[in-house]
């Protein structure tokens, strides 16, 4: 376990991050293989079928990551008070929190599949793998809920060696697993979901032995499996609102994804390769946010809320910093990277995506805020201001694709990114900036009446 609430913040959230970071490429070299694979071996009408389907999925996996999400921040603030009874309950309220949550979400997602799918208006060309595709992902949505709750586990306990381990271990696995379903055993679109979901089963399993091995906390005996409404009710209040924000962001998406899919199969296969490359370059910047998330709530719990600001400081520097080299090579070079990794080469596909990067890429910084003070919030345990965000996105996502796609077709679809990230950040700035200063006045206060 890493303490957290002792020593330099920059120090502690560059070496938290790095492994993040490197966790993430192997991630994202993952996702690589995974879109070449399908490219390649199924074709891009394979990859756009899953394309057309992604926000849908996400929906659902975004609402289950974020409710284990917050969860673990729940843990983390336990972990900044040391006390050893209060960290295991936390524990198993997070247990049976995710065992109900994954049932529900598994129930309807499968009973109202056609439902949702009709929803989207995906090419027909496109519909018979979008649904294989998204009904495998349903049936792997368990594997995933294991997965990210015990990862969260150690991201909160800042366990950064082995969380590294744990990820690297996982994308391997996945590989192999594509390798497996798609080519050697043939299983199509299927065989992608399920190769996902077998990989990250395997891994939460074999992390959870690990954790309780190690760690007493973790080590849960029969008599520990006690049901107490207080501790439920405690972490609902704070993984809830942070699963609708995740959930709110996706919707905004799925509706976004239904007017790319009017557009014919073009601009979706264009629109599903952005986002591939923009999942790859942003990955670092969700990994500072998850530093900041973690390091906030151990120190947020030990009531140390100066070195909270200067994490926040520290970490938006290097962000920053990053977003802007990543930015200005994606500007120029995405159309290349688009050809190399997923065999692009029909001009008007290319040319949906050089227009995706260009009106994207210049605002990966604004985007790096949003991710910094985001995860922030959520490791003090602010839901209101994020979710608020969100709803702002999805209203983005919404409003700007409904009003000028009919003017400007797929480019009135791309604005809607950047004017998203714009509202969701200035929300959150604000929120942030009255917390600060309510912070000093508190304190402020305090020191006038001694």
């Amino acid at each position: 376990m890493t303490d957290m609430t002792v020593g330099k913040p920059l120090t502690l959230l560059v070496k938290f991050t790095i492994p993040l970071i490197i966790g993430n490429l192997f991630q994202q070299l993952y996702s690589l293989i995974d879109t070449i694979i399908v490219g390649r071996a199924l074709g891009l009408s394979s990859l756009g079928a899953i394309g057309a389907v992604a926000s849908l999925t996400f929906f659902l996996q975004g609402f289950l990551q974020g409710i284990a999400s917050g969860l673990s921040l729940v843990l983390a603030q336990r972990l900044g008070t040391k006390d050893a009874s209060r960290i295991r309950s936390s524990f198993i309220a997070s247990l049976y929190l995710s065992l109900f949550f994954i049932l529900l979400i598994s129930i309807l997602g499968l009973l109202f599949s056609d439902y949702l799918l009709g929803m989207m208006q995906i090419p027909v060309a496109l519909y018979p793998e979008s649904k294989t595709y998204f009904i495998f992902s349903i049936i792997g949505l368990a594997g995933m809920m294991v997965f990210h709750v015990m990862i969260n586990s150690l991201r909160s306990l800042g366990s950064t060696r082995q969380l590294l381990y744990y990820m690297i271990l996982s994308q391997v696995l996945n590989i192999l697993f594509d390798v497996l379903f798609v080519i050697l055993i043939p299983l199509g679109v299927a065989g992608v979901a399920l190769a996902m979901a077998l990989s990250q089963a395997l891994v939460g399993i074999i992390c959870y032995f690990y954790l309780s091995r190690k760690i007493s906390y973790f080590r849960i005996k029969k008599e520990d499996l006690l049901f107490e409404f207080r501790e439920i009710n405690l972490h609902t209040k704070l993984s809830l609102p942070i699963g609708v924000q995740s959930a709110i962001i996706t919707l905004g998406s799925i509706i976004l994804q239904l007017k790319v899919n009017t557009l014919g199969s073009s601009p979706v296969e264009a629109h599903a390769i952005g986002q591939r490359i923009e999942a790859m370059i942003v990955m670092p910047l969700i990994s500072f946010g998850v530093a900041m998330a973690t390091f906030t709530a151990q120190n947020a719990g030990a009531g140390l809320m100066e070195r909270v600001w200067k994490g926040i400081r520290g970490s938006l520097a290097i962000s920053l910093s990053y977003s802007l080299l990543i930015g200005v090579l994606l500007f120029f070079y995405g159309t290349t990277l688009s050809r190399i990794l997923f065999g692009a080469e029909n001009p008007e596909t290319l040319l949906f995506i050089e227009r995706y990067l260009r009106f994207t890429t210049p605002f990966y910084m604004v985007l790096s805020i949003l991710f910094v003070i985001r995860y922030t919030l959520h490791g003090l345990g602010k839901a209101v201001a994020p979710t608020l965000a969100g709803l702002m996105e999805m209203t983005m996502r919404v409003i700007i694709p409904i009003t000028f796609t009919g003017i400007w077709g797929f480019s009135g679809i791309v604005m809607s990114h950047p004017l998203a990230w714009i509202g969701s950040t200035v929300i959150l700035v604000y929120a942030l900036f009255l917390l600060k200063n309510n912070d000093v006045s508190t304190r402020i206060k305090r020191f006038m009446t001694g």
